[in-house]
């Protein structure tokens, strides 16, 4: 059939390139049916189903009007935060106010101030004014007793070795052998 080897060779793999360039063709892949049929990944959300309310005679809303089911954030915010509620608060205000301004007053938390807060922050003030930096400086440069002394590398590096349990290395120069 084939007068030379190399020649059924060459052949076969002209038949093989070719099929594969053919498999990479997208007409050929949708006539063969080996195409690949990825899931829509936007497809997969679930809806909540569709019930029936038990009570019969609800009103629809009206288009555009705020759900009334749903609290407001700062509203849960201030509830998570304080965990009071500010109509209990507003009656134990004292002071000649009325319901309306006790109200205000809670709402905006003013109930839970203390009233010496200029006595505390001036004291704040002058406890940091009169403080030393004697605690920043250890933190920043180190201990305050070495300051001005310095750093003796072999008597460091003896130190070191002795803390991390090993002997300090022997630094002399090994002895030539090429002789």
């Amino acid at each position: 059939m084939f007068e030379n080897r190399g020649q059924f060779y060459v052949r076969a793999a002209a038949l093989v390139a070719s099929g594969f360039v053919l498999v990479g063709c997208q007409t050929i892949r949708d006539a063969a049916g080996i195409n690949k049929k990825s899931p829509d990944e936007f497809a997969v959300v679930t809806k909540a189903p569709l019930i029936i309310p038990p009570e019969y005679n609800l009103i629809p809303p009206k288009p555009g009007a705020a759900p009334t089911n749903q609290t407001s954030p700062v509203d849960v915010a201030q509830t998570t935060l304080y965990n009071e509620d500010p109509s209990a608060v507003a009656k134990t205000i004292t002071g000649n106010f009325s319901d309306g301004e006790k109200l205000l007053l809670a709402y905006a938390g003013a109930a839970n101030v203390s009233h010496n807060i200029r006595q505390q922050i001036a004291a704040d003030n002058h406890r940091m004014q009169n403080s030393d930096d004697v605690f920043t400086n250890n933190i920043l440069f180190g201990s305050s007793t070495d300051e001005g002394q310095p750093l003796d590398a072999d008597a460091e590096k003896k130190r070191l070795d002795e803390t991390k349990g090993t002997q300090p290395a022997d630094t002399k120069k090994p002895a030539d052998t090429s002789n």
